[in-house]
């Protein structure tokens, strides 16, 4: 499996229709993902298409636990959750409807928790930027994460204002046509992994990148967001 091609056509996507139940924007081409491919778990926060479930973290919470590939197909909307991937025996795609997955100007699946490290009890131990983050990735089988907002906007704070949009304590990670938003010190950095940065793929993304190292952290600007 070529894990890191940076164009991934989902079999049996259908990108020429309406999303019917699941809402969004009438839209087509070869780069639409607007119905989820055949077995994907689906999650649609109105609940009307038939099976779903109406938040990403029930959604991931059903993924079957096997060594075969098994893709989350979310519909339109903005969840407003924090979100846990777990460590899976096998790969996992994470697919946001668009309607052109080239562009994270055309996503329309954002996930946002707003919550910084001041926000965490005093006496809270271990990496606090894993407990604020908006989405945290624990799987080291691969994961591909495709055309999805994640934002953590907890407003800046002097002391302890680190507010991270994604973790990923795990390698082989790929992000495609995704929007991050987070903050942390001086820096709209919204992305930290405690892996290598070789280990990460990053295709149409909007964001930064930081590996920390001991205390430090080096950051790979994507995008310069201005403040």
């Amino acid at each position: 499996m070529q894990f890191f091609a940076p164009l991934v056509i989902l079999a049996t996507l259908a990108s020429d229709a309406l999303a019917g139940a699941g809402g969004g924007v009438k839209c087509s081409g070869p780069n639409a993902r607007v119905r989820p491919p055949t077995g994907a778990i689906v999650v649609n926060a109105t609940g009307k298409h038939p099976r779903s479930y109406k938040t990403v973290s029930e959604g991931v919470a059903n993924i079957p636990n096997t060594t075969v590939e098994h893709t989350l197909f979310v519909f339109p909307g903005v969840y407003k959750e924090q979100v846990v991937v777990p460590r899976f025996n096998g790969p996992v795609v994470l697919q946001g409807y668009t309607c052109n997955t080239q562009s994270y100007a055309h996503n329309q699946v954002t996930i946002t928790h707003k919550m910084a490290q001041a926000d965490l009890p005093a006496n809270t131990t271990g990496s606090l930027n894993q407990l604020v983050s908006t989405m945290l990735f624990k799987s080291k089988n691969g994961t591909r994460v495709y055309n999805l907002n994640v934002a953590n906007p907890e407003p800046k704070i002097k002391n302890l204002g680190q507010a991270i949009a994604v973790y990923v304590d795990g390698p082989k990670h790929g992000f495609y046509g995704c929007n991050m938003t987070g903050y942390q010190v001086q820096h709209v950095v919204c992305f930290v992994t405690a892996s290598p940065l070789a280990n990460f793929y990053f295709f149409y993304f909007l964001g930064h990148a930081v590996r920390k190292q001991g205390s430090s952290a080096v950051c790979q600007v994507v995008h310069q967001r201005r403040r």
